[in-house]
């Protein structure tokens, strides 16, 4: 008989208290056969502790407190590092929750069939929630599901316009050789899976259409800072994907059009958040004084 892979569900989160038994009863709804929960508490000053009373007896969880908040990214680290040997994870922010009972074991069967030491992740699709709103992100391709080569994966990321934190289980340590999570940045998620793509050319990804859950929106997410400054940091690690593709014997052409298409994504997507929430002054004076 062979052995089921164990898989880790790392639930960061730092004062989340009105969402937090959410994503961890979702978790623990999953139905695949080895799996472990780590809630990874980044000294939340709030009831987050007394809230997670009822679940710390249950044997598939670990609940882990930070002695400081050391912050979301270095959080993640500590949960991929020091929380967990699983041979495979999947980062569900303490805000969000999955709705796919079966996602995991979805996963890890395409995983399994396709060949565990080729697949360095699995990428499905989430639904965003904003308010009372709802919307399905859709990957711009084919099929329900998708084996390809991970640079396939780097080079067509913004055609196909599609990522997913929480709907991404990876071979951890694949991330941990490959640094996963190293700079605090917006998009530091992004960036780690870009970078493991470009230095693993012969290995493989798997991108699907399957849902995992909800992405629950809302003003304290890191990604609707509008802080030019952070921003900035976030595209100059995109400069640093482009060197890196090159260094590694990628066609020059190539990694300059990838550059270039995803500085004008970024570009757009940032100043219709900006006209969107009619902050374009604040930024001037963010440049200018």
């Amino acid at each position: 008989m062979n052995e089921v892979p164990g898989v880790c569900i790392m639930i960061p989160t730092y004062n989340q208290a009105a969402y937090i038994c959410k994503a961890v009863e979702s978790a623990l709804e999953q139905n695949y056969s080895n799996i472990e929960i780590v809630i990874a508490d980044d000294g939340s000053t709030d009831n987050t502790a007394q809230l997670l009373q009822i679940f710390i007896n249950n044997p598939l969880i670990k609940y882990k407190k930070n002695a400081a908040n050391i912050g979301r990214v270095a959080n993640y680290r500590k949960c991929l590092h020091d929380y967990t040997k699983a041979p495979w994870v999947i980062n569900l922010d303490g805000d969000d929750y999955f709705t796919n009972t079966h996602f995991i074991s979805e996963a890890m069967r395409a995983i399994q069939k396709s060949g565990t030491n080729d697949i360095l992740f699995y990428q499905g699709v989430n639904i965003v929630k904003f308010g009372g709103k709802e919307k399905l992100i859709m990957p711009n391709i084919d099929v329900e599901e998708n084996c390809i080569t991970s640079e396939d994966y780097f080079f067509n990321f913004f055609k196909r316009n599609s990522f997913s934190h929480m709907s991404t289980l990876y071979n951890r340590q694949a991330a941990i050789e490959n640094n996963f999570y190293e700079t605090d940045i917006i998009s530091t998620d992004i960036f780690s899976f870009l970078k493991l793509c470009v230095n693993n050319s012969d290995k493989k990804v798997i991108v699907s259409k399957n849902v995992s859950g909800v992405w629950y929106q809302h003003n304290a997410n890191t990604s609707k800072t509008l802080s030019i400054k952070n921003h900035l940091n976030n595209w100059h690690l995109y400069t640093k994907l482009y060197v890196l593709a090159i260094a590694k014997g990628h066609n020059k052409w190539q990694c300059l059009q990838w550059l270039m298409k995803s500085g004008f994504i970024y570009a757009r997507s940032y100043f219709y958040s900006l006209l969107k929430t009619k902050k374009i002054t604040g930024i001037v004076q963010q440049l200018f004084f």
